[in-house]
């Protein structure tokens, strides 16, 4: 199975947005280009009574302009859209609530909202009735193209100038997110096999080692994720290292307290057995995955 069969199309699209923030030779860097970075993943706040949960920001300190960004399937939910447009016509809240960090304060700041799926979204009945931007990912048979729906366009003009971008490679990048959890059995199976590995990685270098540790190892944009995210991760981490203990390899690692957070100590540096467990490991854990809670990480 190919990494890209391990992940579902909303994990596949926040790839394909990154990549194009980042200089890679084998994916086109055209937001890179325009200054944006990746500001906040998965961000989660509560405006006007509301939460509001986009996929994630990316900023550009050269226009002082923000892309909030909102990965669907092939639904929009009319209730997402007034969400949104009130942050649309006020996006000085994403400043003064500190969830955008890379633009300037001090200058005239503007963000806008994007839609983007690999679906068709023209005919969707809640297409928003304003000026949200609408990105689709079309595939052909040499390359993906990202295009805007016509009269669902970016609002900054020099943004917008930069669509239709092509790929040139049919192959999208998956190491920028490699994995999420709560999209699907595809996204539970990545995280599983991610965590794994780092888990020999981990453990081959440092005698303890925590859930962040893991998770770093696994996840190169860690610093980047929102805090309830990382928190989801981190419950999702324990469950999968309890499982390893479950499953008799507590032989290999061993539970230790230290301070506030849980710790595991390496007792075996033969920690082979970890790798070639992973395919049957990662079938038993998915039920137990999609059991956790926040409320099993403290």
């Amino acid at each position: 199975m190919s990494v890209m069969e391990n992940l579902s199309d909303h994990t596949l699209q926040i790839n394909a947005w990154i990549g194009l923030c980042q200089l890679d030779r084998t994916f086109p860097d055209t937001l890179r280009n325009l200054g944006y970075t990746v500001d906040i993943i998965d961000p989660s706040f509560v405006h006007e009574g509301d939460s509001v949960n986009p996929d994630l920001i990316l900023t550009s300190r050269a226009y002082n302009h923000s892309i909030v960004i909102d990965c669907k399937s092939y639904f929009i939910k009319k209730e997402q859209n007034e969400k949104y447009e009130s942050i649309h016509h006020s996006p000085e809240v994403l400043l003064t609530r500190g969830i955008v960090s890379a633009a300037d304060a001090s200058e005239d700041f503007n963000a806008e909202f994007a839609y983007s799926s690999f679906e068709d979204l023209a005919e969707n009945p809640h297409l928003p009735e304003n000026d949200f931007a609408v990105v689709q990912y079309d595939e052909d048979a040499n390359q993906y193209i990202s295009r805007t729906l016509e009269d669902y366009e970016f609002n900054l003009s020099d943004l917008q100038d930069e669509f239709p971008i092509f790929t040139d490679t049919r192959r999208l990048p998956t190491d920028y997110f490699p994995f999420d959890v709560g999209t699907g059995d595809d996204d539970y199976r990545q995280f599983t096999i991610s965590i794994l590995q780092s888990t020999v990685h981990v453990a081959l270098e440092q005698d303890t080692f925590n859930a962040d540790d893991l998770l770093e190892d696994a996840h190169p944009l860690w610093v980047d994720l929102d805090t309830n995210l990382k928190n989801e991760l981190r419950a999702h981490t324990e469950t999968i290292i309890m499982e390893y203990q479950r499953q008799g390899l507590d032989g290999h690692i061993e539970k230790v307290q230290a301070g506030s957070k849980d710790e595991w100590k390496v007792v075996s540096k033969s920690l082979q057995a970890l790798q070639r467990k992973v395919d049957g490991f990662v079938d038993d854990v998915q039920e137990k995955l999609e059991q956790t809670s926040l409320d099993d990480f403290d």
